[in-house]
């Protein structure tokens, strides 16, 4: 049997976050419910007040491989693939099959950090926007994993690996469209704090 691993791709957020408090958590599991294999990775930030804790996003926020700018939350996934071989060395690529999962960088606020109530709803609505965007990417790649393994089905022994890799750039494209259309998540309400 062939493994054929696909490095993670990256697709990013550039919209502001600090975390999730027990109520932010909820909303961002609300918000990838129903995909599995979904790891939510938080990196921690802290401050006394917003602007503090946008300045500790900033300092520790991840970059997005696409266009090399700082984001402040960061979705990939690892696609691998593999079909059985025949006996006489060929190739079953009709028993294809294709293994999914998905990690979501972002960050999470410190339990010392210093909010008012004001800024702390506005929090929870940006963290629940910046989940809702993520889970887009990470939802749209996770229903679209069967266009890669029908690409495979299609191709021959010595295309399939190429079939796969044409078929997984039309699911980059579409992420690259989607953070394009939504300024990265900002015009679907992810923004810390409010302007």
């Amino acid at each position: 049997m062939r493994d054929h691993a696909l490095p993670i791709r990256p697709i990013v957020a550039l919209v502001a976050i600090a975390g999730f408090t027990s109520q932010s958590s909820a909303q961002a599991n609300i918000a990838f419910a129903g995909i599995p294999d979904v790891t939510i990775d938080y990196y921690p930030v802290d401050g006394g007040d917003a602007m503090a804790v946008r300045r500790a996003i900033d300092a520790a926020r991840p970059t997005d491989a696409h266009d090399g700018r700082r984001v402040d939350a960061l979705s990939s996934w690892d696609l691998r693939w593999s079909w059985p071989r025949t006996r006489h060395g060929g190739c079953d690529l009709a028993a294809a099959t294709i293994r999914y999962k998905a990690t979501v960088r972002m960050p999470q606020l410190a339990a010392t950090a210093r909010l008012t109530a004001t800024e702390r709803a506005d929090w929870d609505r940006y963290v629940a926007a910046l989940a809702r965007h993520e889970a887009g990417h990470i939802r749209y790649t996770y229903r679209h994993r069967g266009d890669i393994l029908a690409a495979i089905r299609r191709a021959t022994c010595r295309t399939a690996d190429a079939a796969a890799q044409a078929a997984l750039a039309g699911l980059d494209a579409y992420h690259v469209a989607y953070d394009r259309e939504t300024a990265h998540g900002t015009k679907e309400g992810a923004s810390f704090p409010a302007s």
